[in-house]
């Protein structure tokens, strides 16, 4: 029969760990652990631990500044396009840009940004594609529907063994407990059923972060916008990153005709490197292709 001593001293029964400048870690009797010896490492490991973490200072305020004022301008754009916002308001899509980045390549930056994209990558591996990307403008006195709990990949009740999509919530203004900043549940992507009311109300958190910062998140936790009680929008942009086993949104590729199709990183982050062939000829010669560049 098998025994397992548990308690046996370890030969070193002290270990010291050190990341960047920061104070030792004291552990006993740990034999596994994770290593993150810098900070993107750092970062994914705090994603998949707690669910999400916050870089800051990713952007500028000259090109949040930009950006803000060209999400309205596309919003009004895609108002007039369906009809009015009544027709938004019936389908739950008003204050919401879609796609933005097909209307100003400020967003194709956004979208690209090679400090979000490590750490996605880091996260999810190589191979990514943008499902999707929105702006949201939280209005004062407006109760969007996303102040409801939900997992960006919705509807699903399971965990997975590894990450399927990361989210990069830009903050193009400031987060703050006033203006309707997103609430978390730390952990609550490593479970498949949601948590009972009293947990919720006992756990969730409530995230600030500075204007230009990304909050990067499993896109299986969950979490919820929140009432802007100020007399000014809280606008973001939320792109979601997932493995391209995962159908976009929309077709980003054809919506972008050709755009950035030659650069690999956009080719394969806007959807051109994953469509689907039109016919069996065209998949073998995109197949003779990247043969061509191995």
């Amino acid at each position: 029969m098998l025994k397992v001593n548990f308690w046996r001293i370890p030969t070193q029964i002290m270990e010291r760990t050190t990341m960047s400048n920061s104070p030792p870690v004291l552990t006993h009797g740990v034999s596994v652990r994770s290593e993150a010896n810098e900070q993107v490492g750092y970062l994914a490991e705090e994603i998949k631990r707690k669910g999400y973490a916050i870089i800051p200072n990713v952007f500028s305020a000259t090109e949040m500044k930009q950006a803000r004022e060209y999400l309205y301008t596309i919003y009004e754009k895609q108002v007039s396009e369906v009809g009015g916002l009544d027709v938004l308001k019936k389908i739950n899509d008003a204050n919401i840009v879609r796609s933005p980045l097909v209307y100003n390549d400020i967003f194709v930056s956004i979208a690209a940004n090679k400090d979000v994209l490590k750490v996605v990558r880091k996260i999810l591996g190589n191979n990514v594609s943008l499902s999707s990307q929105v702006g949201i403008l939280n209005r004062p006195k407006f109760q969007n529907y996303q102040e409801a709990w939900h997992r960006e990949l919705q509807y699903q009740h399971f965990t997975s063994s590894k990450p399927l999509a990361i989210q990069s919530l830009v903050a193009i203004d400031d987060f703050t407990p006033e203006n309707g900043g997103t609430f978390f549940l730390a952990g609550s992507h490593l479970f498949d059923e949601f948590p009972s009311d009293q947990y919720v109300r006992r756990n969730e958190i409530q995230v600030s972060a500075s204007a230009g910062s990304t909050i990067l998140f499993d896109s299986m936790v969950y979490h919820r916008g929140a009432a802007n009680r100020t007399q000014t929008d809280r606008v973001a942009i939320n792109n979601l990153y997932t493995l391209p086993i995962i159908h976009q949104q929309v077709d980003l590729a054809r919506m972008l005709n050709g755009r950035f199709s030659t650069d690999p990183t956009h080719r394969q982050l806007f959807g051109y490197e994953w469509n689907p062939a039109e016919n069996i000829k065209s998949w073998r010669m995109q197949r003779v292709e990247r043969a061509k560049k191995q």
